[in-house]
């Protein structure tokens, strides 16, 4: 079983006049700060350039006009970006920040016969669903979202985690000995197993996530059954893929 493992780096949200968890800052303070680190598959630099470009997704113009189209793949035309990364990776990136929805398994190939692997999609997929927890909390609390600084010297390791098996999924998934837990739900979820080619990825989304949502030892003034419905209330608002 993975450990969800926290560094605590420096607390975050001091000087908010709103109560904020302790363990919602510290896991904001490690989770921005983990963009600044070199990934499993991509460089410090490359990864705050993951941060920055999912941050501006939002603004581009290809991206709208796919939006309100029937179909995303009608739109042709170049995404309004930042120029940092690669085109392959930028298409990634704006279509998991304004389109998520109608992601097909068709479109997930056609990324992949561009050069990109299963592993650095799997890390790109967890970097922004990171981003968009932690910028979703700032801009609910109608604050600047947090920065990460600048990048820490270090190397991606480029280590590709055998322990997974073919589940039908688009990629291989985390082998998880799976258990029932008194939540209904197994052990493992099918959204931690499916990055588990990239065991860093899935430390840094549930490092964050966590802190916000977990299926045991609720730690709110709500019931179980009121924290189940504003979730889905919530997801289905977002036009949450999952």
């Amino acid at each position: 079983m993975i450990r969800f493992d926290v560094t605590v780096t420096t607390m975050v949200y001091q000087d908010q006049p709103l109560p904020i968890r302790e363990s919602i800052a510290l896991s904001h303070s490690d989770g921005i700060a983990a963009f600044a680190k070199a990934g499993t598959w991509f460089t410090a630099e490359q990864r705050l350039a993951i941060l920055a470009e999912a941050r501006q997704a939002h603004l581009c113009t290809l991206c709208g006009k796919r939006k309100k189209a029937l179909s995303p793949y009608s739109e042709k035309g170049e995404h309004d970006s930042r120029g940092d990364l690669p085109d392959n990776i930028v298409e990634v990136i704006h279509r998991l920040i304004t389109d998520s929805g109608r992601l097909t398994h068709s479109w997930f190939t056609s990324v992949l016969e561009t050069g990109l692997s299963g592993e650095e999609y799997v890390e790109i997929v967890g970097a922004v669903s990171t981003s968009i927890i932690l910028d979703g909390f700032a801009d609910a609390l109608g604050i600047a979202p947090l920065e990460p600084g600048g990048p820490v010297t270090g190397e991606p390791d480029r280590v590709t985690n055998e322990d997974v098996f073919d589940g039908g999924a688009w990629l291989p998934m985390l082998n998880l000995t799976q258990e029932m837990t008194d939540t209904g739900l197994p052990t493992g979820p099918n959204i931690l197993r499916s990055m588990g080619l990239v065991p860093s990825a899935i430390q840094h989304f549930f490092g964050v996530m966590r802190s916000h949502y977990a299926l045991a030892d609720l730690d709110f003034a709500i019931t179980r059954s009121q924290t189940e419905l504003i979730a889905a209330r919530v997801s289905s608002l977002n036009q949450c893929f999952y």
